[in-house]
């Protein structure tokens, strides 16, 4: 009786952690990209392309792809955080310009977690492959500031997980989705520490860098959301944040849509919804990591390089399919 008394409690536990399999929701749809290529000199030899390629895992997965491109291609993984690329090269360049079209059909599962306060989740003794999770990058900075603002935010909180919900809710409650402000979107955390607005990516920059500064592995993740239509065009990008808690995990939030969305504040502490698809992890991205080169702030729409210098002549759109 008291080994089936332990094995009730021990599964109790693991249903609130991982949330209940049979309430997980899930949505395939289709993603078709078309990146064109505008002013090409009739001297141009040489077009590289580098475009973010969606990661698979237990939550989202990639049932069919294709991709029309006149060139040659093939994926390749970039060192820092393992991020799928899909980089080509085109030659024999004809035209003023050139077009790239890519079709993903993707399954995405709403990610239920139902974070619990657990006894040890203060441990320190992070897994080597969190702990670059815990750095500043360049935008994300921890500064005397951000430091000073995370220890006032968390003072009182005894765990990880208590320190992770008070930044969450610090940053529900204090920043504004807001884009009349020059600077949005670049994801500085010294910027919207100061000014209090900005997008999706402000957001979680600014919860990123105060949960570092508290000794929490935090990570930004970027992709698309998926709009609840048959057919639709996607207007821009979403981002949102996972933090890591010993013995429990990486657990998502999505602060900027619990902006949006008031009545599932709690919801995006520990839950995202089906509606979206993941492309890249985190900040200051190598793309051409066997030859090094500046890196990008954060990789959700193509670079590319005519004769070995960038454009930004890039023109993209994107739509999605409820299948």
């Amino acid at each position: 009786m008291k080994r089936l008394s332990v094995l009730i409690a021990i599964i109790s536990v693991l249903s609130v952690v991982s949330g209940d399999a049979r309430n997980i929701k899930s949505q395939k749809f289709k993603l078709t990209s078309t990146f064109t290529i505008k002013g090409i000199s009739q001297d141009a030899k040489e077009i590289k392309f580098w475009m973010p390629y969606p990661f698979e895992n237990s939550i989202q997965s990639i049932n069919k792809r294709d991709f029309k491109v006149p060139g040659t291609y093939h994926i390749i993984t970039e060192n820092k955080f393992n991020n799928k690329i899909l980089y080509g090269t085109i030659k024999n360049i004809k035209k003023g310009s050139a077009s790239l079209h890519v079709t993903y059909e993707i399954e995405r599962k709403e990610l239920v977690s139902n974070p619990v306060d657990i006894e040890g989740s203060e441990d320190d003794t992070y897994p080597q492959e969190v702990l670059k999770f815990l750095k500043g990058s360049r935008l994300a900075k921890i500064t005397p500031r951000i430091k000073e603002l995370a220890k006032e935010i968390t003072s009182g909180q005894k765990t990880k997980l208590n320190k992770a919900k008070a930044i969450y809710r610090y940053v529900l409650k204090y920043m504004d989705y807001n884009k009349s402000e020059p600077g949005w979107g670049m994801g500085d955390s010294e910027r919207a520490c100061l000014i209090g607005k900005g997008n999706c990516t402000d957001f979680h920059s600014l919860f990123n860098s105060l949960a570092r500064a508290s000794n929490i592995p935090a990570k930004f993740v970027i992709g698309f959301p998926i709009p609840h239509k048959k057919q639709a065009e996607i207007k821009g990008y979403h981002c949102w944040a996972e933090f890591y808690v010993n013995k429990v995990g990486w657990i998502p939030v999505d602060i900027s849509e619990a902006w949006k969305n008031k009545s599932k504040q709690d919801y995006y502490f520990g839950n995202l919804d089906q509606y979206r698809v993941g492309f890249t992890v985190g900040r200051d991205i190598i793309l051409n990591s066997d030859k090094g080169g500046s890196p990008v702030n954060y990789f959700i729409y193509p670079y590319v390089e005519i004769d070995g210098r960038a454009t930004a002549n890039v023109e993209t759109t994107y739509k999605s399919e409820l299948l």
